[in-house]
Parts: structure tokens; C-alpha cells; sequence
């Protein structure tokens, strides 16, 4: 029973088993009717040919995977079978449906060469007075490659449908490796980039003989090693959850914050902020977090000065300016990931991300359309009014 199952399986050729279980079963009922039909009639020579055809037809179906030469058998079998002409006739419902499994299974040109050839022994089975009403039988074989035709479409557009949808699935999962690859490098770039700015500035209070500074940017440096092994674990967490967890993200009111820390540990930061930065959108503060903090820790790791000037404008449209001293003609180590990370976020929300030197400086440009924004009139009308506020 397993080899029949197997071979009625790869009969079928992309098919349910029971297509192929039907459609042979279909083929061996009618062959065995119209042989009955021919019993009365002397020895009905012609009739048991024909079966036999028949039945090695039924038999190649299972072995062979193209169906052109069980049709072509079947052509010949119902040929054989009308040489003993009976009334009411079934052995012609034998090419009609051996003409739609050709349809459902072999390519539009071989199914069409199937329908002519099933026409064909109708025509000639009715011209010398071996088939009577060969309309009728016309018709059915006319319905079964229409049918079986169709049956071939569906199939052609489930699988299309198929490869569509594992395309999307490896999409979304080469976005997610992306997305999990920037957070990752986001938390260890930013900490250790700190965590150096700390452990530079206590070597030196060392230096000096002040271990009051000394302890204090350790313990800052301690604090940020740990907050990076907490961000760390909730992403391996999540990685290894099918949950739906929703991570804590900082946002564009965090920025300040976040200036804030670089400056402690000992990095001159001229920040110039304009707008309400509650008004920006949580994706859109999100990155413009991590672009801010990706920018410093690109600061930390190849300034030749530790200074950067940030300026963050929530007006008509929001924008991110980072900029820090550059020595023309160094190598700027824009090979890795920190830089083609902040495109991908920017891009995703509609924005754009340039990373380019200028007269004697770094430049880091991110700009967001004013349509991102939900402000309101009352909202854009107190920013306006708003000052600036620049700190250093």
C-alpha cells in the first residue's frame, strides 16, 4: 500500500494524491463498463485489445512522468474499442478524460496536440458508422481539456503564489537580521564609546592624583557596561521568543539625555535644539536617537578632536545636523556598518541620511519630510515662538 500511495503520489505531479487517485480510477471504470458493453457481442476481440491497451496506459501513468504517451495509448484503445460499435457508447468518455488530464499536466502545446488527436478518433469513428451522435462526445472532450486546462492555471498561479510569498518571507527575514544587526551595533558602539571617554578620563584624573574624578567616570563607565548587558540580553531574549514583544526605544526627547552623558564623559558637545520634540513621532525619534548616538561614537573613535556640534530642528521639516573637526585627506572609516545603518532607518520612514566632509569638518545630515510630523496648528505656532536653547 505505501509503493501505491508513493506512486499515486508522484503520479500526480504537483496534484493532491487524489487527483491522480480519482483520474485512474475514473480511466478504469469507464475502460471496464465499455468492455462490458461489447460482451454480447460474439467474442468481442476488439473490446479485450483495446482494454489491454487501456490498462498499460493506466500502468505507464504510474511510472512515467510525462502523460503524452498514456494519452496517445488511450487514443488508440478507444479506437480499438469502436471497431465494435454498441449504441450509447462510453468508451469515448475514456478521451475525454484522458484529453483533461493532458491539459492539467503537459504544456498548452502538447495538450492542444491531445485534443486535436481525441477529435480526430471521434471524426473518424463517426465517418465510418462505428460512433453514433459524435457531437456529444465532441463536446465532452471539448469540456475535459477546458476543465483540466483551467485545473493547469490554478496550479500555475498557487505556485507562483508560493514563491511570492517565500520571497517575502526571506525579505522579512533579511530585514529583521538587518534591524536586530543595527540595534546590536548601536548599544556597543554607544557604551563602549563611553565606557573609553570614562576610562580615558579617569586614567588621566589618576594621573593628576584626583580619585574623586577617577572613581566617579569608573563608576559611570560601570553603570553604562551594565545598561549595555540589560539591552543586550532583552534583543537575545526577544530572539529567542516567537512573543510579540514591543522594546523599550529611546526617542528624540532622549537626545538631550543622551548628549548629556558624552559630555560627563568628557566629550565637548555644542547642542542647539529647536521645536518640541514631544511632537515628533516615536519611529522618527527613535532614529534620530540612534543616529545621534551612532555620530558620537563615530566621534569618539576617529575625530582628531574630541568635540562635535549638534543641531536639532523640529521645524517645517525635521533635521539632524552632526558635525565634528575632520583632517582633509585622513581615511574616514566608512566601510562599516554604523553609517549604511543610519541610511536604512532614514530611508524606512521616508528620510535621508548624508555622511560627508566639509571645510575642515565631519558632517552628518539627516532629514525627515514635515509630513512624518503630527503637530498641530496651536503646536507649530508655539514653536515658533519658542527659544533656542544652545548649551556646550
Amino acid at each position: 500500500m505505501r509503493w501505491i500511495r508513493s506512486r499515486i503520489e508522484l503520479a500526480g505531479e504537483g496534484y493532491p494524491p487524489l487527483f491522480s487517485a480519482v483520474t485512474l480510477l475514473g480511466s478504469f471504470t469507464i475502460v471496464t463498463a465499455a468492455t462490458a458493453q461489447r460482451v454480447p457481442i460474439g467474442p468481442p476481440w476488439w473490446a479485450l485489445m483495446g482494454a489491454a491497451v487501456a490498462l498499460t496506459s493506466l500502468l505507464l501513468d504510474l511510472w512515467l512522468q510525462s502523460k503524452l504517451p498514456c494519452s496517445i495509448l488511450a487514443a488508440v484503445s478507444t479506437g480499438l474499442m469502436l471497431m465494435d460499435p454498441v449504441s450509447l457508447d462510453i468508451a469515448p468518455l475514456f478521451l475525454a478524460l484522458s484529453t483533461a488530464i493532458a491539459a492539467a499536466m503537459e504544456s498548452l502545446r502538447a495538450s492542444v496536440g491531445v485534443l486535436a488527436l481525441s477529435i480526430a478518433v471521434v471524426v473518424v469513428g463517426s465517418l465510418t458508422d462505428h460512433l453514433q451522435s459524435p457531437a456529444a462526445y465532441l463536446l465532452a472532450i471539448l469540456c475535459g481539456w477546458l476543465v483540466g486546462y483551467m485545473m493547469l492555471y490554478q496550479k500555475l498561479l498557487s505556485e507562483n503564489e508560493v514563491r511570492a510569498q517565500r520571497v517575502r518571507a526571506d525579505r522579512a527575514a533579511s530585514d529583521e537580521r538587518r534591524r536586530i544587526a543595527r540595534e546590536v551595533h548601536d548599544v556597543i558602539a554607544h557604551s563602549l564609546s563611553i565606557t573609553m571617554l570614562n576610562v580615558t578620563g579617569a586614567r588621566r584624573a589618576l594621573a593628576d592624583g584626583d580619585s574623586t574624578d577617577a572613581l566617579e567616570a569608573l563608576e559611570d563607565a560601570e553603570r553604562l557596561g551594565r545598561q549595555a548587558m540589560t539591552e543586550i540580553r532583552y534583543i537575545v531574549k526577544v530572539l529567542g521568543t516567537d512573543a510579540a514583544e514591543s522594546a523599550p526605544t529611546p526617542g528624540a526627547c532622549d537626545v538631550e539625555g543622551l548628549v548629556e552623558e558624552y559630555r560627563k564623559a568628557g566629550l565637548t558637545v555644542e547642542f542647539d535644539l529647536r521645536g518640541d520634540l514631544a511632537a515628533i513621532p516615536g519611529p522618527i525619534g527613535s532614529a534620530l536617537y540612534r543616529i545621534t548616538q551612532e555620530s558620537l561614537a563615530n566621534v569618539v573613535k576617529h575625530a582628531p578632536a574630541p568635540s562635535a556640534s549638534i543641531a536639532l530642528h523640529a521645524d517645517d521639516e525635521v533635521s539632524l545636523w552632526v558635525s565634528n573637526p575632520y583632517t582633509p585627506g585622513a581615511r574616514r572609516g566608512t566601510d562599516g556598518s554604523g553609517i549604511e545603518g543610519m541610511k536604512q532607518r532614514a530611508s524606512l520612514l521616508g528620510g535621508a541620511v548624508d555622511a560627508i566632509p566639509g571645510s575642515g569638518e565631519w558632517v552628518v545630515r539627516a532629514i525627515f519630510p514635515a509630513t512624518h510630523q503630527r503637530t498641530s496648528p496651536g503646536q507649530a505656532s508655539s514653536e515658533q515662538t519658542s527659544p533656542e536653547r544652545t548649551g556646550a
